[in-house]
Protein backbone atom coordinates (compact mmCIF):
# COMPACT_ATOMS: atom_id res chain seq x y z
CA UNK A 1 0.00 0.00 0.00
CA UNK A 2 3.37 2.34 1.14
CA UNK A 3 4.61 1.67 -2.68
CA UNK A 4 1.41 2.54 -4.24
CA UNK A 5 1.06 5.55 -2.53
CA UNK A 6 4.58 6.48 -3.36
CA UNK A 7 4.19 5.74 -7.30
CA UNK A 8 0.91 7.95 -7.13
CA UNK A 9 2.91 11.04 -5.15
CA UNK A 10 6.44 10.98 -7.15
CA UNK A 11 3.13 11.07 -10.47
CA UNK A 12 1.42 13.92 -9.32
CA UNK A 13 4.70 15.51 -8.35
CA UNK A 14 5.94 14.90 -11.83
CA UNK A 15 2.75 16.30 -13.56
CA UNK A 16 2.35 19.91 -11.88
CA UNK A 17 6.77 20.04 -12.48
CA UNK A 18 5.51 19.18 -15.83
CA UNK A 19 2.58 21.80 -15.85
CA UNK A 20 4.59 24.68 -14.23
CA UNK A 21 7.39 24.50 -16.86
CA UNK A 22 5.13 24.29 -19.60
CA UNK A 23 3.05 26.82 -18.40
CA UNK A 24 6.20 29.26 -17.70
CA UNK A 25 7.36 28.63 -21.26
CA UNK A 26 4.50 29.30 -23.20
CA UNK A 27 4.17 32.92 -21.45
CA UNK A 28 7.52 34.03 -23.51
CA UNK A 29 5.36 35.56 -26.40
CA UNK A 30 3.06 37.51 -23.55
CA UNK A 31 6.18 38.47 -21.58
CA UNK A 32 7.46 39.78 -24.57
CA UNK A 33 4.96 42.05 -25.57
CA UNK A 34 4.20 43.39 -22.15
CA UNK A 35 7.61 45.28 -22.57
CA UNK A 36 7.83 48.41 -23.57
CA UNK A 37 9.70 51.13 -24.77
CA UNK A 38 13.60 50.55 -25.28
CA UNK A 39 13.92 47.41 -23.02
CA UNK A 40 15.85 45.01 -23.88
CA UNK A 41 14.44 41.32 -24.31
CA UNK A 42 17.54 38.37 -23.57
CA UNK A 43 17.02 34.82 -25.54
CA UNK A 44 18.95 32.27 -23.87
CA UNK A 45 19.24 28.74 -24.76
CA UNK A 46 22.42 26.58 -24.09
CA UNK A 47 24.00 28.01 -27.33
CA UNK A 48 22.68 31.54 -27.58
CA UNK A 49 22.18 34.53 -25.80
CA UNK A 50 20.44 37.12 -28.17
CA UNK A 51 19.28 40.52 -26.42
CA UNK A 52 17.03 42.74 -29.06
CA UNK A 53 14.84 45.95 -28.42
CA UNK A 54 11.16 44.82 -28.50
CA UNK A 55 10.80 48.16 -30.14
CA UNK A 56 12.70 50.69 -32.10
CA UNK A 57 12.54 53.64 -33.95
CA UNK A 58 15.26 53.80 -37.10
CA UNK A 59 16.66 56.69 -37.02
CA UNK A 60 18.34 57.86 -40.35
CA UNK A 61 22.91 58.31 -40.30
CA UNK A 62 23.43 61.99 -39.19
CA UNK A 63 25.20 62.27 -43.06
CA UNK A 64 22.16 61.58 -44.56
CA UNK A 65 20.07 64.48 -45.58
CA UNK A 66 16.35 64.86 -43.32
CA UNK A 67 13.90 63.71 -45.25
CA UNK A 68 9.85 64.82 -44.59
CA UNK A 69 8.96 61.13 -43.92
CA UNK A 70 8.66 60.56 -40.36
CA UNK A 71 11.54 57.90 -38.96
CA UNK A 72 9.93 54.23 -39.01
CA UNK A 73 8.90 52.28 -35.57
CA UNK A 74 9.65 48.84 -35.67
CA UNK A 75 8.74 46.01 -33.28
CA UNK A 76 10.58 42.59 -33.07
CA UNK A 77 7.04 41.49 -31.48
CA UNK A 78 5.13 41.74 -34.61
CA UNK A 79 8.03 40.07 -36.60
CA UNK A 80 8.85 37.26 -33.67
CA UNK A 81 7.43 34.41 -36.99
CA UNK A 82 10.83 35.49 -39.10
CA UNK A 83 13.99 33.84 -38.24
CA UNK A 84 16.37 36.45 -37.44
CA UNK A 85 18.56 35.85 -40.01
CA UNK A 86 16.32 36.58 -42.99
CA UNK A 87 16.40 40.28 -42.15
CA UNK A 88 19.90 40.29 -40.29
CA UNK A 89 21.44 37.91 -43.58
CA UNK A 90 25.28 38.42 -42.62
CA UNK A 91 24.52 37.21 -38.58
CA UNK A 92 26.13 33.42 -38.19
CA UNK A 93 23.71 33.17 -35.16
CA UNK A 94 25.87 33.08 -32.16
CA UNK A 95 27.64 37.01 -32.35
CA UNK A 96 26.73 40.48 -31.39
CA UNK A 97 23.97 41.61 -34.79
CA UNK A 98 25.69 44.63 -35.87
CA UNK A 99 23.86 47.56 -37.34
CA UNK A 100 22.70 47.57 -40.76
CA UNK A 101 25.24 50.60 -41.41
CA UNK A 102 27.95 48.69 -39.93
CA UNK A 103 30.97 48.31 -42.19
CA UNK A 104 31.03 45.93 -45.19
CA UNK A 105 27.00 45.46 -44.47
CA UNK A 106 24.57 48.54 -46.09
CA UNK A 107 27.24 50.94 -45.14
CA UNK A 108 26.87 52.99 -48.41
CA UNK A 109 25.11 55.56 -46.58
CA UNK A 110 25.07 58.78 -49.50
CA UNK A 111 23.76 57.16 -52.66
CA UNK A 112 20.71 55.10 -52.50
CA UNK A 113 20.92 53.04 -55.69
CA UNK A 114 24.09 51.24 -54.92
CA UNK A 115 24.23 47.95 -54.46
CA UNK A 116 24.97 48.24 -50.42
CA UNK A 117 23.14 51.06 -50.14
CA UNK A 118 21.58 51.93 -46.62
CA UNK A 119 18.54 52.61 -48.47
CA UNK A 120 18.36 49.45 -50.38
CA UNK A 121 18.25 47.49 -47.45
CA UNK A 122 15.15 48.73 -46.40
CA UNK A 123 13.09 49.76 -49.72
CA UNK A 124 14.12 47.62 -52.40
CA UNK A 125 10.91 45.88 -53.97
CA UNK A 126 12.66 42.23 -55.90
CA UNK A 127 14.51 41.31 -52.15
CA UNK A 128 12.38 39.71 -49.81
CA UNK A 129 14.47 40.10 -47.16
CA UNK A 130 14.10 44.01 -47.37
CA UNK A 131 11.28 45.53 -45.31
CA UNK A 132 9.34 46.82 -48.00
CA UNK A 133 9.79 43.80 -50.33
CA UNK A 134 8.66 40.76 -47.93
CA UNK A 135 5.47 43.56 -47.20
CA UNK A 136 4.83 43.58 -50.82
CA UNK A 137 5.02 40.15 -51.50
CA UNK A 138 2.57 39.03 -48.16
CA UNK A 139 0.43 41.67 -50.20
CA UNK A 140 0.45 40.01 -52.91
CA UNK A 141 -0.20 36.55 -51.01
CA UNK A 142 -3.10 38.59 -49.27
CA UNK A 143 -1.28 37.71 -45.95
CA UNK A 144 -1.65 41.45 -44.86
CA UNK A 145 -2.69 44.43 -46.10
CA UNK A 146 -0.11 46.45 -44.59
CA UNK A 147 0.50 49.64 -47.26
CA UNK A 148 3.89 49.95 -48.81
CA UNK A 149 2.81 52.58 -51.11
CA UNK A 150 3.00 55.93 -51.39
CA UNK A 151 5.73 56.52 -48.69
CA UNK A 152 4.32 59.15 -47.15
CA UNK A 153 1.46 58.43 -44.74
CA UNK A 154 2.12 55.14 -45.20
CA UNK A 155 2.11 52.29 -42.69
CA UNK A 156 6.12 52.78 -42.57
CA UNK A 157 6.08 56.59 -42.60
CA UNK A 158 2.77 57.59 -40.54
CA UNK A 159 1.48 61.27 -41.73
CA UNK A 160 2.62 63.19 -38.20
CA UNK A 161 0.42 65.29 -36.57
CA UNK A 162 2.51 68.86 -35.98
CA UNK A 163 0.86 70.89 -32.98
CA UNK A 164 -0.74 74.21 -34.18
CA UNK A 165 0.74 77.27 -32.39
Amino acid sequence: MKTNFLYVGAAVVFAVLVIVYSTATSNLSEEIASISGNEKVEIVSEELVVRFPVNLEFKRPEVLNQVRFTPVKFSHFDHQDVNCSKCHHTWDGKSQIKSCAAPGCHDNLKQKAAPHSYFKAFHTLQSDISCRGCHVKMNKAGETDIATAPCANNACHPKQERAHN
